[in-house]
């Protein structure tokens, strides 16, 4: 299987994916069966509302479908980076409507929580928020922290992957992501768990 390679060798297979992908349909496919399941995931915890993040998330691959002929990386860091960047450009173009972002409010004042497929111990930290609130918290940062945030955790991306998703530096994704995190730890006291359960999935 896949995941019991060594991993330079996953590497190398994400790699000649990437490369397969452009001119193999079944390579693709393979690729986006591999990248949809985190994208949508990535949509659903910026938009809370599944039908809009199922609309963004098709959209987005639309455009990779359209225009992976043409990209110029090589790698699969190089494909990962290129896709969110695209995810993230989808989600704030929605997001950016008023009307979108009330309807999305009001969605998750319903719910009350995010939706995804989590293990038992992300299920329990998510019930203990009151995910109206901390949705409303995340709303107040600008396009750029709010990306971080929903990158890092959600789309389970490294610092310097997110840097080059947003064209700064990983130090700068550092800071960002540390005074938001302080920020929403302030705000809601014990509620918010610590960075590091938040993103223990995610690359540093």
């Amino acid at each position: 299987m896949h995941d019991e390679l060594p991993e330079t060798e996953q590497y190398a297979d994400g790699n000649d994916l990437v490369v397969r992908a452009r001119t193999d349909r079944a390579a693709f496919a393979e690729l986006y069966d591999l990248y949809y399941p985190r994208v949508a995931q990535y949509c659903m915890r910026r938009l809370f509302e599944r039908t809009v993040a199922e609309d963004v998330t098709s959209e987005v691959f639309l455009q990779v479908a359209t225009h992976l002929r043409t990209f110029a990386g090589r790698t699969e860091t190089d494909f990962r980076c290129w896709l969110f960047r695209i995810a993230t450009n989808a989600l704030n173009a929605s997001l950016r409507q008023a009307s979108r972002r009330q309807a999305l409010w009001k969605a998750a004042v319903q719910d009350r929580q995010i939706g995804g497929q989590d293990d038992s111990r992300a299920q329990e930290e998510r019930h203990a928020l009151d995910w109206p609130q901390v949705y409303e918290a995340i709303q107040e940062l600008d396009d750029r922290d709010q990306t971080i945030v929903m990158l890092r955790f959600f789309g389970g991306c490294a610092h310097d992957e997110i840097a080059s998703v947003l064209n700064i530096t990983p130090g700068a994704v550092r800071t960002a992501l540390s005074r938001t995190l302080a920020h929403l730890r302030e705000e809601f006291a014990e509620s918010i768990p610590p960075a590091r359960t938040l993103g223990k999935s995610s690359q540093s």
